[in-house]
């Protein structure tokens, strides 16, 4: 099972000069703006709270906000041949995650004033990958291990690739939240 998820690890998401533009994340991006653009078609004929545009234009902007800054970090790594301070960006990645939660909070409390199931799954998954990105950062940084626990690189990318697909997901078909397959996409929390 780990040699699975090596393998899988070293084909689809390790970051190399030989990796192909085309990726992962290409689509994951190109899916987010797909679910905005539907999003935004749905509000404009009255078919979608607007606690769920909100939330999906948060989320958009904040993969997009984390995109950059992560390419910034490859093209960094990559020109300077250096992963120095460059292994801070997984705690910038995970304070932008916060930040976006509070501010999409913020917007729905001056905006919305009702909190879909959209926006409680959105919630619960950033939250995920909030604290998965600062656990990679405390593990490279503060503890200072690079190569020792490879396993938790492999859990760190399975997830943040799962999310974001969930993300994807349950932007593009907002109403799968109310079916018994959310289960898939929205974690639940003990009550």
């Amino acid at each position: 099972m780990f040699e699975f998820l090596a393998d899988l690890y070293n084909k689809a998401l390790l970051v190399s000069e030989n990796r192909e533009v085309f990726s992962y994340q290409v689509l994951i991006s190109l899916s987010y703006l797909l679910a905005l653009v539907l999003s935004m078609l749905r509000a404009l004929k009255d078919k979608e709270l607007f606690s769920d545009f909100l939330t999906i234009a948060v989320v958009v902007t904040k993969y997009m906000i984390t995109t950059l800054l992560m390419e910034y970090a490859l093209t960094y790594i990559e020109e300077n041949h250096a992963v120095d301070n460059v292994q801070n960006v997984y705690l910038s990645l995970s304070v932008t995650s916060f930040l976006s939660m509070y501010i999409l909070v913020k917007l729905h409390e001056k905006l919305s004033y009702k909190f879909g199931l959209l926006f409680f799954c959105v919630l619960k998954l950033t939250i995920i990958i909030a604290l998965s990105h600062f656990i990679l950062w405390f593990k490279f940084v503060v503890l200072d291990i690079q190569a020792e626990h490879a396993y938790i690189h492999y859990i760190y990318s399975f997830v943040v690739l799962y999310i974001s697909i969930a993300l994807a997901v349950v932007m593009l078909f907002p109403s799968l939240l109310k079916t018994k397959l959310k289960f898939l996409v929205s974690p639940s929390w003990p009550h």
